[in-house]
């Protein structure tokens, strides 16, 4: 017989209560049968409750932070769609309301690289927590870039930076470099080469023109200088060119490793020291106490605040080609860089 009928007889439902009980009585005392009886409980408390979106959002705004608020939509939608036991997103939502599902500590600790089971607190003990953490770190909202938006909202303790910058970590002004298959760039709108750079390098290209290389639309990548150095008659005068237009690309710093590394012919090295020159270049710019490097496909972040520092956890920075006399496209001659297991000190 449906519910529905049963309703229309004015069924006696104390009667109903006793018979449900008897059965569930009768249940074999395994695994299934406490699951299902846990789901049945939680299912009840759904109903006045306004349903289980009910439940979802007021767990939500229990956590009373503003970033959590903002996206409430988003991330009850990612809720909902989550199989998770009564006793999993309780265990989600408290840590989630006590801040204490990011281990901030951890996440800024720069003596070693770190991976999502080190920095989110439960990450391998509670499945809901593991499902939440791998969805949000990977979406891009409010304004902020993936790693960002999902550290903000899962910590009250983050959040992001007022005016330029990235997040706000207890204080303390972090910039974020999130990779999710593709290197990022040190560079943005006030990351620029020193005035004299175009035409410095538009010199530079014609004097290697003029000696019979082709140079692409791209510009000279670094490869290509140590070639052209080998090959050059007046040496001399096409490094000291090169070393013009390095210098106003990193304008005010000392570009002098990377014009030894080119000359000694160790493209490996030359492309060490530009990546260093190119990410000192950038914080020089900025306000922040260091990088928060997110590699999202190995689920892994690195803290660090200068290049050195970096070298000390096994780790470096690693440019991806890199086009000099690039004036078209400015923010080539700031290359793609990576954080990579180092071989080199």
């Amino acid at each position: 017989m449906l519910i529905k009928e049963i309703l229309r007889e004015d069924a006696d439902f104390e009667s109903m209560k006793s018979v449900i009980a008897a059965k569930i009585k009768e249940l074999p005392a395994d695994n299934a049968t406490q699951k299902a009886l846990a789901e049945i409980e939680d299912l009840l408390k759904y109903v006045n409750a306004g349903g289980r979106i009910g439940i979802i959002n007021g767990e939500l705004k229990s956590i009373n932070d503003p970033t959590v608020d903002a996206a409430q939509k988003q991330l009850a939608r990612y809720l909902m769609s989550m199989e998770m036991t009564p006793a999993q997103r309780d265990g989600l939502f408290n840590a989630w309301r006590e801040d204490k599902i990011v281990d901030r500590g951890r996440l800024l600790d720069t003596s070693k690289p770190a991976t999502f089971a080190d920095i989110f607190r439960g990450y391998n003990t509670n499945p809901a927590i593991k499902e939440l953490v791998d969805d949000v770190m990977r979406i891009d909202a409010l304004g902020q870039g993936k790693g960002e938006f999902g550290l903000s909202v899962l910590s009250k303790s983050i959040n992001k930076q007022q005016g330029k910058g990235d997040l706000d970590i207890d204080g303390r002004d972090i910039e974020v470099k999130t990779t999710d298959g593709g290197a990022g760039r040190f560079t943005d709108q006030d990351v620029r080469p020193g005035p004299g750079f175009e035409a410095a390098a538009n010199d530079l290209t014609q004097y290697t023109l003029d000696l019979g290389w082709k140079i692409p639309q791209s510009g000279i990548n670094i490869n290509s200088l140590v070639k052209i150095y080998n090959e050059a008659e007046d040496k001399q005068t096409f490094i000291n060119k090169v070393e013009k237009v390095i210098s106003l690309i990193f304008n005010g710093l000392d570009v002098k490793p990377i014009i030894s590394a080119l000359v000694s012919g160790d493209v490996g090295k030359a492309k060490q020291e530009y990546s260093k020159a190119s990410f000192n270049y950038y914080m020089s710019k900025k306000k922040d106490e260091g990088v928060l490097y997110i590699d999202l496909p190995k689920n892994k972040t690195v803290y660090f605040k200068d290049a050195d520092e970096l070298i000390k956890t096994g780790m470096r920075l690693a440019a991806d080609t890199v086009y000099i006399t690039s004036v078209k496209d400015i923010r080539l001659p700031y290359p793609q860089i990576s954080v990579v297991p180092t071989t080199r000190s």
